[in-house]
């Protein structure tokens, strides 16, 4: 029984083997045939397969599954390789802006003097240790020291407002003329039609005025340190250094420190590229509480020439 079940599976097996052989002989032995299934059609493609075969129709499936999962492979590099290339723009595009404070730090208010009557003296000559002798005998903090200016009188030339030493634009400088005639200006009439008290008043006020040890002691509104003064003098001195312009001896280049006592600083001219010439400025503010009068403003031009 055994025996037989035995010789069952084995005769099952030659016969299926044999099939297989036969059917792949057949169509591989076939003349003029599909290369595959040996059939003898016109269906026949360029590579002498039938359009019928199913090992045909399976081959084209493994070559277009083939061909696809290629493209794929292609496509993801590409894919990749954008990426790799994109990750900078990425990582920009991805940076975001946090607003994380807004700090704010006031200054004095700037008040316009566009309508005072301004009167620049020419200038006079100066060295460096006779103006802080003069204004800044603490070396640090603006001042006049009255006991020692005052009483000297080869100071006289450097800080009186008298004619024989003041001058604008050449022409003999008289401080009590000047205020009178921007009063008139101011109101519009002329000095014939101020009252005798008060034109005697202002005459005596002003004539008494020779130097500027002569004004109120309080009278210093603001000034800059003398170190402040240094500062501002070297910088400018390095902007004009670096300024990258050839010398011309027509072009002048200057510094203007004013102090009302007030102290500020400008360069006249970016073109020559030649040693700072600093004038160091004193105005003196003559106000008065007359409605419809304007400030009198004589600024002393001090011109330091060892700086």
């Amino acid at each position: 029984m055994m025996k037989n079940y035995k010789d069952f599976i084995e005769s099952n097996n030659s016969i299926t083997t044999s099939s297989s052989s036969s059917s792949s002989s057949s169509c591989s032995s076939s003349s003029g045939g599909c290369s595959n299934c040996g059939n003898n059609n016109n269906n026949n493609n360029k590579d002498g397969n039938c359009g019928n075969c199913p090992n045909t129709n399976k081959n084209n499936t493994n070559v277009n599954l083939n061909s696809k999962i290629m493209n794929n492979s292609s496509n993801s590099n590409i894919f990749y390789s954008k990426n790799k290339n994109n990750r900078n723009h990425i990582a920009i595009c991805n940076k975001i802006t946090i607003d994380v404070a807004v700090l704010c730090q006031e200054y004095t208010t700037i008040e316009k003097m566009c309508d005072d009557h301004i009167i620049n003296l020419d200038e006079i000559e100066i060295t460096k240790d006779l103006f802080q002798c003069i204004f800044y005998p603490y070396y640090e903090n603006f001042g006049i020291n009255k006991n020692t200016i005052c009483n000297n009188c080869s100071y006289a030339e450097y800080i009186s407002f008298l004619p024989e030493y003041r001058t604008v634009n050449g022409k003999k400088f008289y401080l009590l003329e000047e205020i009178i005639s921007n009063i008139e200006s101011d109101l519009n009439i002329s000095r014939n039609c101020f009252t005798v008290e008060s034109l005697v008043e202002l005459t005596n006020e002003i004539i008494s005025i020779n130097s500027l040890c002569d004004l109120n002691c309080c009278s210093v509104l603001s000034s800059l340190t003398w170190c402040n003064i240094l500062e501002i003098i070297k910088n400018y001195s390095i902007i004009n250094e670096n300024c990258g312009c050839t010398s011309d001896p027509s072009v002048s280049s200057s510094a203007s420190v004013s102090s009302s006592a007030s102290v500020s600083v400008s360069s006249s001219s970016s073109y020559a590229k030649e040693p700072i010439i600093p004038i160091c400025v004193i105005s003196v503010i003559f106000k008065t509480p007359t409605p419809g009068v304007k400030n009198t403003i004589v600024r002393f031009n001090y011109r330091i020439t060892d700086l």
